[in-house]
């Protein structure tokens, strides 16, 4: 008599074990948020705009697209003007790190003029205008503009060229989602630790091999063959349903 109770005691647990494990695996698989990974293919647009970058020496990476940076980004690639529009933040330390935004920035504008619009008191948003006016006395010719640099340790910066275009100021960096970049006041430069002229260029990232085990960024390979990347897709892992029996069918299976 104890023997049988002990094992319909041990069935009742091992039953209540299946049904916490289905729990588990049917609401994994309800969850939007759990169907965006690292192993995900991109899709078609982020393979272009993706290859578009590379081809102007630009190493772009995209998190999964549950990440809030991954769903502001709103970066474009036109495939018919063959032209990058860059979604850009631009950070302003020295005024209380306000963050202004460019949704859609044409790459081969020179950064002056496209930082100019919070520069002119004329074109500035009134809603900026009083925290940036130290940046408006300075002038372009007293600010620097810097990127930071990722994939490094810490907290290291390029400097950019603002006479040059926003496209030519990416080639040889690395850029997650969209580039960051603040807007520094010449006198605090030393704040800020940047990285000298010889060791600028991220020529070794992009030219590397991809690893593929990186489980932070969507760094799967590019084909531009919109053919290839359709066959490449594989079928998701699908959880099979667990097929339980009722408790009582279960009881008399074992009896």
């Amino acid at each position: 008599m104890y023997t049988q109770r002990w094992r319909l005691y041990c069935v009742a647990g091992d039953y209540r074990l299946l049904e916490e494990t289905t729990r588990h695996v049917e609401t994994y698989a309800r969850d939007p948020s759990k169907h965006y990974t690292a192993s995900k293919e991109l899709p078609i647009n982020l393979y272009k705009l993706r290859a578009a970058a590379r081809r102007r020496r630009t190493n772009l990476h995209f998190l999964p697209h549950n990440f809030t940076r991954s769903k502001a980004n709103s970066t474009y690639f036109n495939w018919k003007e063959q032209l990058i529009y860059w979604r850009v933040e631009w950070i302003f330390p020295q005024a209380d790190n306000i963050k202004c935004v460019g949704r859609r920035l044409l790459e081969s504008e020179p950064l002056s003029k496209l930082l100019n619009i919070y520069l002119d008191p004329k074109e500035c948003d009134p809603l900026y205008q009083d925290k940036l006016q130290y940046y408006q006395s300075a002038g372009p010719s007293g600010i620097l503009l810097l990127l930071k640099a990722e994939k490094r340790s810490g907290m290291r910066f390029h400097q950019l060229d603002s006479s040059l275009s926003l496209k030519d100021n990416l080639k040889d960096k690395t850029i997650i989602e969209f580039p960051t970049i603040y807007v520094v006041l010449k006198h605090h430069k030393d704040a800020f630790d940047i990285l000298g002229s010889d060791e600028d260029e991220d020529k070794n990232c992009v030219s590397s091999i991809i690893n593929k085990n990186n489980l932070l960024f969507n760094t799967s390979d590019y084909s531009e063959s919109e053919d290839e990347y359709n066959t490449s897709i594989s079928n998701e892992k699908k959880y099979p349903k667990l097929d339980i029996p009722e408790y009582d069918v279960l009881i008399r299976q074992k009896s």
